[in-house]
Formats: structure tokens, C-alpha cells, sequence
């Protein structure tokens, strides 16, 4: 990945503008890509450089601790909870429960029987590495219809020759969800007016994220391999497959088949209500859940829920906080908004949208 898909203005500081100065500043504004009908967009290096600079500046790694959580409790009759990890526990009385999406990939079904040294991989496994993919006589499939597979693909097919697999034709957006969705009032008014904990409002978020999509620019990167004739795009889907000496032996929905081929997958990974310390944390502290196992919130707090209704003092922001906080849950700017609401008391909370830009794309 060159360049982030979110706007400068995203990003880890408190200002709005903090990556654009930091940009200017160090002469970097060439970083700032421009992008038709859309705010520039930072390269991934200078990201991660500001991200630095923002955790030098504010001395976070003061406050950093670097172990594993396996639960959450409370001790009796008390407010304080105690956060259990491998290093032993720490005494809080807030908690913030940020996991990410988690780290076990989503595996089609196919895939459940080979040997570790068939030619498989998926794109977040810890051993795979894109830029060193390894000598490969045969042909690379790569699976998955979004933006890391089309990135994947236009990286792996610098090395040798790609099929682009997904099952639906490739779905163009700019961006992840309408921007209107960075709004608190726009939020309030699409998925807080819906019952906490349903269906229906887990429903209206999953509508409004483009997921398994890919960007116009991606779009082109791909074009401009396919007319070099290093990829090609496929629509269908692997039914079954077997390891051989010379790779896999693919069988697709189609009926046709292919031979001496290596896969990638870019397949997602799973949901993160499925983790197990959301499930050990919850059953802790007693803390309900709606469904597929989101945790009921505060909307306007961020609280987790009780079972008999009252708030605990844990706090949930990214993926799992998607059915209060919405399509952007899982982003940069989600967690921004998260982090305001839990921050501010709810009469406080600011409900204007962040700014755009200042800049515009061409």
C-alpha cells in the first residue's frame, strides 16, 4: 500500500491539520496525493512518520504497557476493575476495550485440509510477506474482491503471474462509507433512533460500509497490469483443491479447473464480536449483547451495558462499537469520534463533522 485511503485530516493527533503542517514542515507536501473529487491523501510513509512524531511529542510511550489482556473483572463491591493480563493485573476504573478486528482470518471452507508446506497463505498471516513472496514456477491466485486484494494482487504480480479471483465483478468507491456517516447528528438520526442491540441497526451499518470494494486509483493500478499482461481478473469462486508436487490443483465453480497454482488469500478476518476476550469480558462483568454478540451501548457515552440495564465503566471504540458509532467504527476518524464521545458528557459531546480539508483534489 502507497497511500492511505482516508483523508489527511485523518489521522492519530487532536488537530485537524496536524499531518498537513507536519507535512509542510518537513517539506513532504508532495506526499499529500491528489485525488479526483476528494481531499488529498497522505502516502502511507508519512503517516506513519506524523504517527511517530505525534507519539514522541505527547510521550505516549510513557503510558504504553506491552502484555496481553486475557479478562477483565471487578472486584467486589468495589468501582475498581482489574484488567488481567500475562504480566499480572493492573487496577483501573476505566476501561477502554479497543481490539481491532482481531487476528484470526476468514478461511473458506476448502482450505481446512493441507499440508503446512502446501503453496496457501493468507494475506494476514504473520509468516506471509508481499514484498518477498518466495519462487513460484506456476500461477498465483489471488482471492478476495476489496482493497487489499487489489493492492495485493498489483504487488504480487511485480514478481510473477497473477489471477485476480472474486467472486462478484470489482466494485468501485472513493471511499469507505458516505462522509456524511463522520457525523454525530447524521448517526443519530440513521442508527440511534433504531433499538439497541438489533438487527435492524447492525443491518443500516453494514449497508453503509462499502466493504469489498476497491478505489478508483487501485482500480487503475490494476488496469495498467492487466494491459502489461502480468494479471488478469477472473469472477468465480474455488470449490475444492488438492496439494500436489507442482502446487494446488484448483477446481472452480464453473467446472473448470486449474493446476500447478499457489494461493493467496485477502478473505477478511473474523468478526470481532467472535473474539474471546469480548466473550471472557462480558461474562465477567456481566454485559449484554445484541446481536452477533456487539455489545449493547450507551450511545451517547459508549458505556457497555449491564445485563439489568445499568452502565459499567467500560468503554468500546472501534469494530466493536460499530452499532453506535457506525460504518466508520473501524477507521481512524471512528476512533476519533469514539474518543470524543467518551471523553465528553453527552450534553457536551460535539456533533458538528470534522473538517474535510483545505485543500482539494484535482
Amino acid at each position: 500500500m502507497e497511500t492511505l485511503r482516508s483523508t489527511f485530516v485523518h489521522h492519530i493527533d487532536t488537530e485537524s491539520f496536524s499531518l498537513e503542517s507536519f507535512a509542510e514542515g518537513h517539506h513532504r507536501a508532495n506526499e499529500l496525493v491528489s485525488t479526483k473529487n476528494y481531499p488529498d491523501r497522505p502516502t502511507l510513509g508519512l503517516f506513519l512518520d506524523h504517527a511517530r512524531d505525534v507519539i514522541e511529542r505527547r510521550e505516549l510511550s510513557d503510558c504504553h504497557h506491552r502484555s496481553k489482556v486475557t479478562d477483565v473483572t471487578q472486584s467486589a463491591g468495589t468501582e475498581t476493575y482489574l484488567v488481567e493480563t500475562d504480566a499480572g493485573a493492573i487496577e483501573t476504573h476505566r476501561v477502554v476495550l479497543a481490539v481491532g478486528l482481531g487476528a484470526t482470518p476468514t478461511l473458506p471452507e476448502w482450505t481446512r485440509s493441507f499440508p503446512d508446506d502446501a503453496p496457501l497463505a493468507h494475506v494476514w498471516d504473520e509468516a506471509f510477506d508481499p514484498a518477498t513472496p518466495g519462487a513460484f514456477e506456476g500461477r498465483t491466485f489471488v482471492v478476495g474482491g476489496g482493497i487489499t486484494a487489489g493492492h495485493l494482487a498489483c504487488r504480487l504480480a511485480e514478481w510473477t503471474a497473477v489471477t485476480l479471483l472474486s467472486r462478484h465483478e470489482l466494485e468501485i468507491e472513493l471511499t469507505e462509507a458516505d462522509p456524511h456517516w463522520i457525523n454525530w447528528r447524521h448517526i443519530g438520526k440513521e442508527i440511534h433512533t433504531l433499538p439497541p442491540g438489533s438487527e435492524a441497526r447492525l443491518d443500516r451499518v453494514r449497508a453503509a460500509r462499502n466493504d469489498a470494494t476497491i478505489p478508483p486509483y487501485v482500480e487503475r493500478r490494476l488496469a495498467e497490469a492487466r494491459d502489461g499482461g502480468a494479471l488478469e481478473h477472473r469472477q468465480g469462486e474455488i470449490t475444492s483443491a488438492n496439494a500436489t508436487d507442482e502446487g494446488l490443483s484448483l477446481r472452480f465453480d464453473g467446472g473448470t479447473k486449474a493446476t500447478a497454482a499457489r494461493v493467496v488469500l485477502a478473505t477478511g478476518l473474523e468478526p470481532v464480536p467472535k473474539q474471546p476476550l469480548v466473550g471472557r469480558v462480558s461474562e465477567s462483568l456481566s454485559l449484554a449483547r445484541g446481536v452477533e454478540g456487539f455489545p449493547v451501548l450507551n450511545d451517547q457515552t459508549l458505556a457497555w451495558r449491564r445485563t439489568d440495564g445499568t452502565e459499567s465503566a467500560v468503554y468500546v471504540s472501534g469494530a466493536l462499537a460499530e452499532p453506535s458509532v457506525g460504518p466508520f467504527a473501524r477507521n481512524i476518524v471512528g476512533a476519533r469520534r469514539a474518543a470524543e464521545r467518551i471523553l465528553d458528557p453527552p450534553d457536551q459531546a460535539r456533533t458538528d463533522p470534522l473538517p474535510m480539508s483545505s485543500r482539494g483534489g484535482s
